[in-house]
């Protein structure tokens, strides 16, 4: 009996050390001199800012924006050029503050000094609103700005892939703020306001704030909505006091960010439901993992474009066409212009086997194309405002050609894909190089805005002639001895009758 019993108190004792062990491992391991709410400490739920024993944390607090990559698989792609500004500003102290109001669906949240309050299931205090001294704003302002920036650079391609694991390739920026913590004056949960503005930046207008999941908590069986993005989110503060020997001082042990309205009767515990809490302008595919994401985030999705070369008829297919490919973004729209001209990008020129090359839009643009039948150009990375240009030359046959181009809505060439022939089908007579004006040994450009991947289709021909069995070379004398034999026997012919 005894040795049974300290066998089970051994396996207690085991068990006991195994659920140690995974209570530290689901621990949050938030770095209390670095606190970044976007280090989510091993696990997908969204950070409370805190660490076990409410220890105190540093003055400055920090949350990442974050950009998602769509549609690029498993390559990886160049910064865009955007940027945005983040706004705190302390929580109105008389009347109601509001956040996201009039998005639709309504995800309005509101304060009210005085009223609202905040609960963690055992204890209630009301939320104190911030103050402009506490977040250190110059004087004469309320406000305190900060800008993050993207940059087409920041991201080295070379060598650079997404693992399976990774799932999405995404960018990400850490916007700061600090406290003055001698600017509190009590102990409390206090709160502010960030506000994220309007994406700035060239290409401003190919990232897209995207809407966020939100499940039906009345509803679970429900599937989820969609909820509009949310730019606004309150910051709270936790401060408690710190008496050392006959000093007494106001230390930060806690920051939440959220958008959640706690004076709504679904969420009277203040922020209850994980949805409400955030972890920075970072929601999105990765972490829609079973957690809801409703504040929505941000996604880029490059383009890409291939240029394709056929021959036939009389024309040798390894004949090597000209080929002239400007890939151009901003308001000249042209290369000297460009304002994406040190972008990276991946180019793949076949048949040469291998991967996608890594260079600038200006080393491609310093580049000589030429194509044969068979051969294409395969552009990634683009954004998907960016112009395209291309055109073709005759710069090796020796006569004239026929030069047809297709534009495609994909870079298949499927014919379901191909443009209606109207808009999508150029033609034209190219003389060769050594025969006449610059201009007429060009096609004319196929332009397209990249709206969609773009593929255009170039393709060369030369009927076969019929046999005549005289030789073209000889035709002109042969007439030219012709017309003198016959003026000769109109001469004669003229004579005789004189």
């Amino acid at each position: 009996m005894e040795r049974k019993m300290k066998k089970w108190l051994s396996v207690l004792a085991a068990t006991a050390m195994v659920f140690a062990m995974t209570s530290t491992g689901f621990a949050r391991r938030f770095d209390k001199d670095h606190p970044n709410l976007s280090d989510l400490g091993g696990t997908t739920a969204p950070n409370v800012g805190a660490t076990a024993g409410q220890d105190i944390l540093s003055n400055t607090v920090s949350f990442n924006k974050v950009i998602l990559v769509e549609g690029a698989g498993t390559e990886a792609v160049d910064e865009p050029n955007v940027s945005w500004k983040y706004t705190l500003r302390p929580a109105k102290e008389t009347g109601e503050d509001k956040i996201n109001e009039g998005k639709i669906p309504d995800v309005t949240a509101s304060y009210k000094n005085g009223t609202t309050s905040i609960s963690d299931g055992t204890n209630t205090v009301l939320v104190y609103p911030g103050t402009k001294e506490q977040i250190g704003a110059a004087a004469g302002q309320t406000t305190v700005e900060k800008t993050v920036e993207f940059k087409s650079g920041d991201t080295e391609l070379n060598g650079l892939s997404i693992s399976a694991a990774q799932k999405q390739q995404t960018f990400k920026k850490t916007v700061s703020f600090t406290f003055v913590e001698a600017a509190f004056t009590k102990p409390g949960v206090y709160r502010f306001v960030i506000k994220e503005d309007k994406t700035d930046g060239a290409n401003k207008d190919e990232v897209e704030d995207t809407a966020g999941l939100e499940a039906d908590h009345t509803n679970p069986t429900s599937p989820k909505k969609e909820a509009p993005y949310q730019a606004e989110r309150f910051l709270d503060v936790y401060v408690k006091e710190v008496v050392s020997g006959a000093t007494k001082s106001y230390k930060i042990y806690g920051y939440v960010m959220h958008s959640g309205d706690t004076e709504k009767e679904s969420n009277k515990k203040g922020n209850h439901w994980t949805k409400h809490k955030n972890s920075g302008y970072d929601g999105g595919e990765l972490k829609r993992t079973g957690n809801d994401t409703p504040q929505g985030y941000t996604k880029y999705e490059p383009r890409k474009l291939k240029v394709r070369k056929r021959i036939s008829g009389l024309v040798p297919k390894d004949t090597k066409f000209g080929f002239e490919i400007q890939l151009l973004h901003g308001a000249t729209e042209t290369t000297v212009g460009n304002d994406i001209k040190t972008m990276q990008i991946k180019a793949k020129f076949t048949p040469t086997p291998g991967t996608y090359e890594v260079m600038t839009i200006e080393a491609f643009h310093a580049r000589t194309l030429e194509l044969k039948d068979g051969d294409a150009v395969e552009v990634f990375g683009l954004p998907k405002g960016s112009k395209v240009k291309v055109r073709e030359q005759n710069k090796n046959f020796v006569g004239a050609i026929t030069s047809d181009s297709w534009v495609y809505t994909a870079i298949d060439f499927a014919d379901g894909n191909k443009e209606p022939e109207a808009t999508g089908k150029g033609h034209k007579v190219l003389k060769p190089v050594s025969a006449g004006a610059v201009n007429d040994t060009y096609s004319d450009f196929v332009e397209r805005t990249l709206a969609k991947d773009v593929g255009v289709d170039y393709h060369n021909h030369v009927d076969e002639i019929t046999p005549t069995g005289v030789v073209l070379t000889v035709v002109p004398y042969a007439m030219m001895v012709l017309v003198a034999v016959s003026m000769g026997f109109m001469f004669l012919t003229k004579r005789k009758e004189e």
